[in-house]
């Protein structure tokens, strides 16, 4: 009888392993399972704000001004994606700039250029992922210090708005579009003082649609943080009645909210200015400007505030809409004081398409020293930190989901 009793323990011992470890199996493996059903088809990522400030030039004598370190363990984490990317974003301030005429800016380029080319240290280059390169305040802007005409923190620096244009055109390798806004006197509408062709611009990937924002765009010697309106007006209209685009993805360097701003910034300093940002909210949430249709615009992606964010729903001046918005300014530059309190890390972010046209923004980051945040090693490889949601093909609505 007693040997019974201990055979039917062992047997339903024995049972209860054989099924816990048949149940971890089959959570381990899971998420292949489900990449198999829907496998992600298009997938880009992106950061901004990687330059240093002037102690971490000086600490780490870096000629191009970029928190090297940061930059490359970025572009190996991306490189090493499980599905790689087919673009790479780099939001602005990618160089420490903010001087007048060009003198420094073309050095620190000319530095970051060599760098971010080099297939020895940079593997994107290796596996053909393109690089897409646009301009922040520190690129196009200079202190009120150094600019002659400036009325607010900074200015714009009008040689700069050419050169960058010139110089990062010339072989087409960080910019991907010439049909930007122009001069009204070349059939603009903007009042722009030069032609920004290939520095706000559009292009279409399969049936995903880029909206490039230079939000610095120059139309008088004072005012900063200005968008093209109605240059955007046109291109949102284009792509959203266009049956061939799916998704829509606008960027720019500056954001509409942050969290040290909460859209009241006349200045156009801190995020887009108030004055636009408003039209520019609706016009991200009802492209093409009849609510007839419900918008392709997935996000909007900015840097600038040297932090991680994300806004599901906001409140734009007058207008609140669904079109979520991302910060992604964690790329390696010194971080916000109130980010530090709130598990700060540096990293980027991977937006991804799966077939069935879920469209999902992850971010990954990893630690960094808080009180040297330019320190060069050691630099640990980013992990994921959180997952979004940012629109399911059900209903064809846009949802903002946390896991």
């Amino acid at each position: 009888m007693l040997t019974n009793v201990k055979s039917t323990i062992l047997l339903v011992a024995l049972f209860c392993v054989i099924n816990l470890c048949y149940a971890n199996t089959a959570n381990a493996e899971q998420p292949n399972d489900l990449a198999t059903v829907d496998p992600v088809k298009f997938s880009f990522a992106f950061f901004g704000c990687n330059r240093l400030d002037k102690e971490g030039v000086e600490s780490t004598h870096s000629d191009s001004t970029a928190n090297i370190a940061q930059l490359l363990q970025s572009f190996k984490d991306i490189a090493n994606s499980p599905v790689p990317p087919n673009y790479l974003f780099l939001a602005g301030d990618i160089v420490k700039g903010k001087k007048p005429g060009t003198k420094k800016l073309s050095k620190e380029l000319a530095e970051w250029v060599k760098l971010v080319s080099d297939p020895n240290q940079n593997p994107l280059i290796q596996k053909n992922i393109p690089i897409v390169a646009f301009t922040g305040n520190h690129e196009l802007l200079v202190n009120q210090e150094d600019g002659k005409n400036c009325i607010y923190a900074q200015c714009p620096n009008p040689p700069a708005y050419l050169y960058w244009q010139d110089y990062m055109g010339k072989t087409n390798t960080f910019i991907f579009g010439k049909n930007g806004p122009v001069t009204n006197a070349n059939g603009g509408k903007d009042d722009l003082l030069t032609d920004e062709k290939r520095l706000s611009y559009s292009f279409r990937s399969g049936d995903v649609y880029f909206i490039i924002l230079n939000t610095d765009t120059q139309i008088d010697a004072v005012t900063i943080g200005d968008i093209p309106l109605h240059w955007i007006k046109q291109q949102l209209k284009a792509a959203q009645q266009d049956h061939n685009v799916n998704h829509i993805f606008v960027m720019g360097h500056k954001p509409l909210l942050s969290s040290d701003n909460n859209g009241s910034d006349t200045t156009g300093n801190g995020t887009i200015r108030s004055a636009e940002a408003e039209a520019f909210y609706a016009l991200l949430n009802n492209p093409a400007g009849d609510n007839s249709s419900t918008s392709k615009v997935r996000i909007f992606l900015a840097a600038h505030t040297h932090e991680w964010n994300y806004m599901p729903k906001m409140t734009v001046g007058n207008i609140t809409g669904i079109v979520p918005q991302i910060i992604a300014g964690n790329g390696g530059s010194p971080p916000n004081s109130s980010w530090l309190n709130d598990d700060a890390y540096f990293g980027y972010t991977l937006v991804e398409i799966t077939q069935s046209g879920v469209v999902t923004a992850k971010s990954f980051g990893r630690p960094f020293d808080t009180k040297e945040y330019y320190k060069q090693s050691p630099i640990e490889p980013a992990t994921l930190r959180t997952t979004y949601t940012l629109h399911t093909p059900e209903n064809n609505k846009q949802v903002t989901l946390k896991h």
